[in-house]
């Protein structure tokens, strides 16, 4: 696909190239009343605008995912990244240009002339590679590994709806997986396993969906799970439980099958870029206007009990990666002999000093150096250790899920619930962390950081 990926970025470089040309003689031409000449103008122009639109369509994932595209979306895709390129357009180039427009009037002729010239082109050349990309498709030429999941009577049932219509969805069908544990003589396609292998099945045989039907509705949820963890697009037949599971899901129909997609856990390019930028700047901030502050905790932490300054704990992050997160030291030395422990209300393992650093949470601080470093984010689900996350997971599975995003300083789980006490406490703030999950946005994480500076200000860590 990395062929139909070149194809798209060199029309859209085109159609932004031509674009701005045609603007730039007609303007010259109708509006200014100007004689049109070749110019370094126009040719500083081309470069700098197309760059503009390339940079707005790579960062709204257009060349992320070529295959799964249709017409419609297209049309609303090309009308959302085109507005915000006219915006800035309009105030970066056109406004400013004041010597050619004396008045208001030649500035909206100008954007609507732009507006004229730029989205016809645009959408033309996206509708004629999305039109041949969606041909493929329904020839049976581009076409996605799908597995089918559940119970024998409704496996049948989809697999026989997909291959009875002419017309192809794309999805090609590797096997099946069914809760009955039985062969299948009526469909000629391979069990492909047991539900225990699935985690094998997905990668073995590259699935990238998932047809899920399941009588036994509970059944679908640790399916469900590992299905999102693996980034499988998941269509499920509609029900209140896997409704509540998904969250935002969109409607989708296979012919007389009606299915709901599972929203997958991630943010858009654009967003997790920005995300990431919004770390390294706070934390590298943070770092340097802190150190007054740093200096005054670590005479406490000397002064309060003997030993190191730091404390250095093995956390698993995004994808399982182990990692260290760094702490003020809270406790006294040698607080965990035996087994990892969890710190509780009155815990004495705690000295006078850290009681104050956890109210307030300033044993958290040093993490801006994991934030920093790209270990961590300012927001996300709270790292847990290796020993804690094996004993929820074995009472909650859906606890992968956290690991499908960076682990942070402050989280939805944090602000919503606070610091856990014990493998239950951690289990009722997961639900908080899965709603933030299944919502992640940067407005999302707004809320928890002005949340998280209320609670820090009102001294209601512990």
């Amino acid at each position: 696909m990395i062929l139909e990926k070149y194809k798209r970025i060199f029309l859209d470089t085109l159609s932004a190239g031509v674009s701005w040309c045609l603007f730039f003689i007609v303007r010259k031409e109708l509006i200014e009343n100007m004689h049109f000449e070749l110019s370094l103008t126009l040719i500083y122009g081309i470069i700098g605008v197309t760059t503009l639109w390339l940079s707005i369509y790579a960062l709204s994932g257009v060349y992320t995912e070529v295959r799964r595209v249709s017409r419609l979306n297209e049309l609303s895709r090309t009308l959302t990244q085109s507005t915000i390129g006219y915006f800035i357009i309009f105030f970066t180039l056109i406004i400013d240009d004041i010597e050619n427009y004396p008045n208001y009037t030649l500035y909206y002729s100008s954007i609507a002339l732009l507006i004229g010239i730029h989205f016809p082109i645009t959408f033309l050349f996206r509708y004629i590679i999305t039109n041949s990309m969606v041909q493929k498709i329904q020839q049976g030429e581009i076409y996605f590994n799908t597995i089918l999941i559940g119970d024998t009577k409704t496996i049948e049932h989809i697999f026989r709806s997909l291959t009875k219509t002419q017309r192809l969805t794309g999805n090609h069908i590797i096997g099946y997986i069914n809760s009955d544990n039985t062969i299948i003589k009526n469909i000629n396609i391979p069990k492909l396993g047991e539900l225990e292998e699935i985690e094998t099945i997905l990668v073995n045989y590259k699935i990238e969906e998932a047809i899920l039907g399941e009588k036994n509705q509970q059944q679908n949820f640790p399916i469900i799970n590992t299905l999102l963890y693996h980034n499988i697009i998941t269509k499920v037949a509609p029900n209140n439980l896997t409704e509540l599971l998904a969250g935002k899901v969109k409607k989708q129909s296979f012919f007389d099958i009606p299915c709901l997609t599972i929203k997958q856990i991630k943010m858009s390019l654009f967003e997790s870029i920005i995300k990431r930028i919004i770390d390294i700047s706070i934390s590298t901030f943070a770092l340097i206007a802190l150190i007054p502050l740093f200096i005054v905790i670590i005479i406490g932490i000397k002064l309060s009990s003997k030993g190191p300054i730091f404390y250095l704990q093995e956390r698993l992050g995004f994808r399982r990666k182990i990692f260290k997160i760094v702490k003020f030291r809270s406790m006294y030395t040698d607080a965990e002999k035996n087994q990892p422990l969890l710190a509780t209300k009155n815990d004495t393992r705690i000295t006078s000093w850290g009681k104050i650093m956890r109210k307030y949470r300033l044993d958290e601080l040093p993490q801006f150096y994991n934030v920093l470093i790209g270990e961590m984010s300012l927001i996300g689900p709270r790292p847990e250790r290796d020993f804690f996350a094996k004993k929820i997971i074995k009472k909650a599975p859906h606890y992968n899920l956290i690991y499908k995003v960076k682990p942070g300083i402050t989280s939805w789980g944090m602000v919503s619930f606070g610091y856990a006490e014990n493998v239950e406490e951690m289990i009722q703030r997961l639900a908080y962390d899965l709603i933030y999950l299944k919502n992640i946005s940067l407005w999302f994480d707004f809320r928890v950081f002005i949340l998280t500076i209320f609670i820090i200000l009102q001294g209601r860590g512990k």
